[in-house]
């Protein structure tokens, strides 16, 4: 090998190590820097074969209702993978629940960023805070706590980027 070849070899070495060290800093962004938020959260499945160990969640603000689009959105016709945002209001317990669904950043307030997922039968929003991954023997006690609801703790940042922290008990 020459010496320019391994100046390149270097060059695409390092190239690499720096988009998976950009993508992992983008990942904990929320968790470094967020605000800690708690949803209300239930359990879909606990396992796959290909990701591993890990409980999926479900939490009320991934529905999108009827009249999230009536009044929150108006007529506009949503697509496919469109970024939306889900205001969010802390209740007494210190829980917060889904508020109105807009289609532009909101200035103030705590909100969630998310993506839509759109089939037939209804509207569904991903925020990246969908799965709990967690060694086996943690994955099935979590499957166990979570069948009577748990409490997810997330991070939000003032962009609405999501991160989640643990999933706690519900009391």
């Amino acid at each position: 090998m020459t010496k320019n070849s391994l100046k390149w070899l270097a060059l695409a070495t390092l190239f690499q190590v720096a988009i998976l060290a950009g993508m992992w800093v983008k990942a904990g962004i929320p968790l470094w820097t967020g605000s800690e938020i708690r949803l209300e959260t239930k359990p879909v499945d606990p396992r796959s074969l290909f990701r591993g160990n890990y409980a999926r969640l479900s939490y009320d603000i991934n529905d999108v209702s009827d009249n999230d689009i009536k009044q929150s959105l108006n007529t506009y016709q949503l697509r496919q993978g469109e970024v939306v945002y889900r205001k969010l209001v802390k209740g007494d317990d210190g829980i917060y629940t889904k508020g109105s669904l807009v289609l532009k950043q909101p200035e103030e307030g705590i909100f969630i960023r998310g993506r839509l997922d759109k089939s037939r039968s209804h509207h569904r929003i991903k925020y990246g805070i969908q799965a709990f991954f967690a060694p086996k023997e943690k994955a099935l006690a979590l499957e166990r706590q979570l069948r009577d609801g748990a409490i997810a703790v997330i991070k939000v940042t003032r962009s609405g980027q999501a991160g989640l922290l643990r999933i706690e008990p519900k009391l």
